[in-house]
């Protein structure tokens, strides 16, 4: 009975991930396509079967994308008007669509993100989860920025070393992932096992932002995604 229990949860984790996996890729596919509505609500709707599904397993992982939008939307409110953590920028599309300036399909991004980074450094670090996935929240928004600054989605008032971006952006990033994941830890984490499918949501991620990739966008999209995908490698090697 025991051994069924076990099979049947790790059958439950396995299709959650699958589900967040397929947000990704449709999402990627449709924006293609150009039908972004249908797009962001496919993404939206199999994520959040995803984390239901992956809630029967562990209760509270539910809460880490509530964690890591709310998060994510205070600190992009400060850093709208002060300029902390990220630099000074401004969002460009969205009017009319946003929360005190901060844009409602970036709060989401935030929730979404931070959950992904976390499943896949489960598998690359489970000790070092905490650092591992916001490093990964960093890598992913190597790519994410230049795309969506040439897109015109925002602008940096002063451009920055990466492509355009400064580094302070990325110290942002780290820095609200972190947050985000030692709340959820102190809230009383629970022990979710998993392997190396966990981390193709991750590498998935990266599948909308190529999409959207232009000339001067598609380089740091590409050197962001090689080193993510070296990183398993690394990781089975040792």
């Amino acid at each position: 009975m025991n051994s069924q229990l076990a099979t049947l949860m790790r059958r439950i984790v396995e299709a959650s991930i699958l589900l967040l996996s397929l947000s990704y890729i449709f999402n990627a596919i449709l924006g293609r396509i150009g039908a972004r509505g249908i797009a962001d609500l496919s993404m939206l709707i199999l994520f959040s079967l995803s984390i239901l599904l992956m809630s029967t397993r562990v209760r509270r992982i539910i809460l880490l994308p509530i964690l890591g939008s709310f998060l994510g939307f205070i600190f992009e409110f400060i850093g709208l008007r002060y300029s902390f953590p990220f630099g000074s920028y401004r969002y460009l599309a969205f009017e009319g669509f946003a929360l005190q300036g901060v844009p409602i399909p970036v709060i989401i991004a935030w929730g979404v993100y931070v959950y992904t980074c976390y499943l896949a450094s489960l598998y690359i670090s489970r000790r070092m989860s905490i650092i591992t996935a916001s490093s990964l929240m960093v890598l992913l928004d190597m790519a994410l920025d230049p795309v969506m600054v040439e897109r015109g989605v925002w602008i940096w008032e002063s451009g920055g070393e990466w492509f355009g971006v400064p580094l302070t952006n990325y110290l942002g990033w780290f820095l609200v992932s972190s947050i985000s994941l030692i709340l959820y830890n102190l809230a009383g984490e629970e022990p979710l096992e998993v392997g190396s499918t966990s981390y193709i949501p991750y590498i998935s991620s990266f599948l909308p932002i190529i999409s959207m990739s232009g000339a001067s966008s598609w380089l740091p999209s590409y050197i962001s995604i090689s080193i993510a995908l070296i990183l398993p490698i690394m990781r089975a090697i040792k």
